[in-house]
């Protein structure tokens, strides 16, 4: 960018086609232009052109050549402020950015003119210039975010941050790039595909006397209470029942029902709503949406605070089961529908699709300005992780049991009610958690707003409204949160599985007196009728018990397996032996009767037994 303090800055975006630029007054065909330099010619010097007899060839001067066409929205495409907030601008001054640029070039005077895209010179006006432009390019032009923001990544002065809508001193900034990276995630997922947008309808419900609503994403609608007397629910045994409406054409012949009320009404009914959640204190009843069928759920907390974990947590849990299992939308609302409402939804949005805290922030005030206010943008910066982490546990938990499923043996084992009982002491607590990571929540998490008080700053003074402000305080707890993780679980298994197939080792002597008995057996059959032999083959014999419950915990638990040997091998006497640990019973009940005591041998060198037969256990 070459600096100009009386012509302003010009930025190129596309070689000899697109520039962006700003100026301290509107320009005109006299204003400075930064023409490309003539192409310098490829051939070689040596060589002689048959035309150098004639001289050289004119040079186009700045006069000569054809002026760049200028064109600029800033008295056209305006933002419509709550407070002391400038931008960005939404999605709907996109579309018409867009329809406006599109003309331009491809109007038939334009088709070899450079094209300036220009803004005021003030730090605002070249703020939504830059972000309304990259944006263009990443969300119609799908170019990827980083080629969007390199023209402006060095514009000096550095482009200036977006601030909140609230009314106390802005301590947090939402960046161009921010905004950049969150549409471009939000294109990603398939949120705002402009070839669907209908702006007659975003600019329609957006305004206070319609509705006051927008669409975040195609589950998610933003929008401010209603507001209708009586505000309690209407009974079945009240004379109002009757009066409810349950189709379309009784909310638009209801006498009572207020314009704007209607329109959410009918745009619900239409839309596939199958969620209200109410987050501010009762303005109207809800039996106006259960009516037509619609759930209606109050999870209300104070205006300009920031919800607890619980809440955010149960919110979560319902959303995720609305969205994928009932395949409906769910509309969200408080008193402005901008600060809770956008507490609740960004959170989820994080947590599903792992946007960043300024990348959905960014996001949803590009479509419906003015989301999330104050404190309530520390906090989803400080719980970003937390979100996200739920979504990845419950994910592995899925996996997990998916596994496990799949290593469970087909045909069922006994398992004695003895050995059942031991395993269940082993380990403490004997059964693991089987919550979700979106269950319920210990009382530590109950009232905790998921950070410390002192990592947020003071509660606003007031809200956005696009009709009335309130004044609530907010005085949030402390975080204090137990849990384990499930490495340690894991271990603690891998514990209780070792520990079991050591001790089941010496407690099954029936089995080892059948083991016996099948090698005297084998043995009687290789003697030979004329007389006694000496054989000098020692057989060492690695079995398994296949009705032991440690096999089950095999199947069962982890992947982990002992160090001792597991298969059936006979090999001479000349063979070594190296270390082999079997029960930590060396002198069982189950031993004492057997010809030859089993259990730890340690040796070394070559072992030989006169037709002997040694059992190993530790299996």
């Amino acid at each position: 960018m070459t600096p100009s303090v009386k012509y302003g800055q010009i930025i190129e975006y596309i070689p000899d086609r697109l520039y962006l630029a700003s100026f301290t007054s509107p320009p005109s065909a006299d204003t400075l232009f930064p023409y490309p330099d003539p192409a310098p010619s490829r051939r070689s010097p040596s060589k002689r052109s048959a035309r150098a007899v004639d001289g050289p060839s004119a040079v186009l001067s700045e006069r000569d050549r054809t002026p760049p066409c200028y064109f600029s929205i800033d008295d056209t495409l305006l933002y419509n402020a709550f407070h002391h907030d400038f931008g960005p601008l939404h999605i709907g001054h996109l579309y018409r950015f867009a329809v406006q640029f599109h003309d331009i070039l491809g109007a038939p005077e334009n088709k070899s003119r450079p094209v300036v895209f220009w803004s005021k010179a003030d730090a605002r006006s070249r703020a939504n210039a830059a972000c309304l432009l990259a944006s263009y390019m990443v969300l119609i032009q799908s170019w990827a975010p980083h080629l969007a923001l390199a023209p402006i990544a060095q514009a000096d002065p550095p482009l200036m941050p977006f601030r909140d809508a609230g009314y106390s001193q802005a301590d947090y900034g939402i960046t161009v790039q921010d905004v950049v990276y969150g549409v471009w995630r939000a294109k990603e997922q398939g949120f705002c595909a402009l070839s669907q947008f209908d702006l007659e309808e975003y600019e329609r419900y957006e305004r206070v006397d319609q509705g006051d609503f927008n669409w975040l994403t195609p589950d998610f609608l933003a929008f401010a209470s209603p507001q209708h007397t009586p505000v309690a629910p209407i009974s079945p045994t009240s004379p109002l029942f009757a009066t409810l409406p349950s189709t379309l054409k009784a909310v638009e012949a209801h006498p009572t029902l207020p314009g704007p009320f209607k329109n959410v009404l009918k745009h619900f009914s239409e839309r596939n709503i199958g969620l209200v959640v109410r987050l501010n204190s009762e303005l109207y009843s809800p039996s106006y949406f259960t009516a037509l069928g619609i759930q209606h759920l109050d999870m209300i907390f104070d205006d300009g605070t920031c919800p607890p974990l619980s809440t955010v947590r149960k919110f979560i849990t319902l959303a995720h089961e609305m969205i994928t299992v009932k395949k409906r939308g769910i509309a969200v609302h408080c008193k402005a529908g901008l600060g809770r409402t956008g507490c609740l939804i960004g959170a989820y949005l994080i947590y599903r699709y792992g946007f960043t805290a300024n990348e959905i922030i960014a996001y949803m005030r590009f479509m419906r300005p003015g989301m999330v206010v104050g404190p309530q943008q520390h906090w989803l910066h400080l719980n970003q992780g937390t979100f996200r982490e739920w979504w990845l546990e419950e994910q592995f938990e899925i996996k997990m049991k998916e596994k496990m499923a799949s290593m469970a043996p087909h045909t069922p084992t006994k398992l004695s009610q003895k050995q059942y009982l031991l395993n269940n002491q082993i380990a403490t607590p004997p059964n693991g958690s089987r919550r979700s990571p979106l269950g319920e929540v210990d009382n530590e998490q109950r009232n905790s707003i998921g950070v410390q008080e002192d990592c947020l700053p003071a509660p606003t003074p007031g809200q956005p409204r696009k009709t009335s402000r309130a004044v609530d305080r907010h005085h949030p707890y402390s975080r204090n949160i137990s849990y384990s993780t499930t490495e340690d679980e894991h271990m603690l298994q891998r514990e209780t599985e070792m520990i079991s197939i050591h001790r089941s080792s010496n407690e099954d002597p029936d089995g080892e007196d059948e083991i016996q008995f099948r090698m005297r057996t084998s043995r009687k059959s290789s003697r030979s009728p004329a007389g006694r032999s000496i054989s000098q083959t020692t057989t060492t014999i690695y079995s398994s018990i296949d009705n032991d419950s440690s096999n089950d915990i095999e199947n069962l638990g982890s992947g982990s397996r002992p160090k001792t040997p597991g298969a059936m091998k006979s090999g001479s006497g000349s063979n070594t032996l190296a270390k082999v640990r079997g029960s930590p019973k060396r002198s069982g009940d189950s031993l004492r009767g057997s010809e030859k005591p089993a259990g730890v041998r340690k040796t070394s060198g070559r072992v030989g037994s006169i037709s002997s037969s040694r059992k190993v256990s530790g299996l």
